[in-house]
């Protein structure tokens, strides 16, 4: 277990800046989540951490220890951080059963075979896969797959570990239940973790905190909570959860949504202009008798413990979702009316 320090870490290829001015001072023993679209710098980062890239300009220390530093020349070689990785594609080598996978990296550490059976079991006791030990990887699922892989990050007791979407390859049940099995590990082991996904949903329920990447730049640093109420601009907003964004103009300290000349917002940001407000599809009621706004039911889709509403307000359609139970309330056509909770607010993206 270890802290870890970027420092106005860049990383440019040519002309292009993949990563640029990122910085996190990481807890020892902190999950955090690298999370953004697929080319915003991510893996990059990731990367630069675990020594297969070298930064283009800025400090990287784990436990107090610089292993890169660009102004110095100082650069660690990957296999001498005592760090951990785990990658999308398995990478569990096809011709050794599970025992010599997980208990290869102190193989080669030359660790007594006593002592590594004796650790490989109880890092397979660990992920639940001890009465797998003599299988080989065609005769494990792609969950047990996984968690081969992250045995064998694990056993030699690394300092950091770094997993690099590593659930993308599974369906979608198998990837919820292996989140809470890699949450689970890293509580018991008080390990500092480094995880990088597309999936909000995962950063959203596995991390102590949360990096939003956009374009090689970080746009907000945060735990889950904050992140999701108070997203730090338009692009954090949209990442993150479903939110509706709706036109408006900031005069004075109030909002104004355009068209709804009586329909405004305090303006806490005080925001002048072109602006756009923005409201999560749960924090809208609906009803028949009155509201902020009139609209007519557009489509309803039913999810079961939800019901997903498009409602049109003049030229433009508002999601909202409200409890399954209320499916039957409202019809295609009808004339309903919203109120709209905790709305944000942000100045117009160009």
């Amino acid at each position: 277990m270890a802290e870890l320090k970027l420092h106005h870490i860049y990383k440019r290829f040519g002309n292009v800046t993949a990563v640029g001015d990122f910085n996190i001072d990481v807890a020892d023993g902190e999950f955090i989540s690298f999370l953004g679209p697929s080319g915003c710098g991510k893996t990059t980062t990731l990367r630069l951490i675990a020594g297969f890239e070298k930064p283009t300009e800025g400090i990287i220390t784990i436990g107090g220890t610089e292993i890169s530093n660009a102004e110095k020349g100082v650069f660690l070689a990957p296999e001498k951080r005592g760090i951990g990785m785990v990658f999308q594609s398995y990478a569990v080598w096809p011709h050794m059963n599970v025992v010599d996978n997980v208990g290869y990296p102190l193989k080669i550490q030359n660790v007594s075979k006593e002592e590594r059976l004796q650790r490989v079991m109880k890092m397979l006791e660990l992920v639940h896969l001890k009465e797998y030990a003599e299988r080989f990887p065609n005769q494990l699922s792609g969950g047990q797959q996984q968690r081969v892989a992250l045995a064998r990050a694990l056993v030699a007791q690394p300092s950091l570990l770094l997993l690099d979407e590593p659930l993308s390859n599974l369906d979608a049940k198998l990837r919820e239940s292996m989140r809470f099995e890699i949450s689970a590990i890293q509580k018991e082991l008080g390990i500092t973790v480094i995880y990088v996904t597309h999936d909000q949903s995962e950063a959203m329920t596995m991390s102590d905190r949360i990096v939003v990447m956009s374009m090689g730049k970080v746009q907000q640093i945060g735990r889950p909570y904050e992140i999701y109420t108070q997203p730090a601009n338009q692009m954090v907003a949209d990442f993150i959860g479903l939110v509706n964004f709706i036109p408006a103009t900031a005069k004075g300290d109030r909002i104004f949504v355009n068209g709804h000349e009586t329909l405004s917002f305090p303006n806490p940001k005080k925001l002048a202009g072109d602006a756009v407000i923005a409201v999560r599809p749960e924090n809208i009621t609906i009803s028949k008798t009155g509201g902020m706004v009139e609209g007519v039911m557009n489509h309803r889709f039913y999810m079961g413990d939800s019901v997903d509403y498009r409602v049109k307000v003049k030229d433009q359609i508002i999601r909202v979702i409200q409890k399954g139970a209320v499916y039957g309330t409202y019809h295609d056509g009808e004339t309903v009316y919203l109120d709209f909770d905790n709305v944000m607010s942000f100045a117009k993206e160009e």
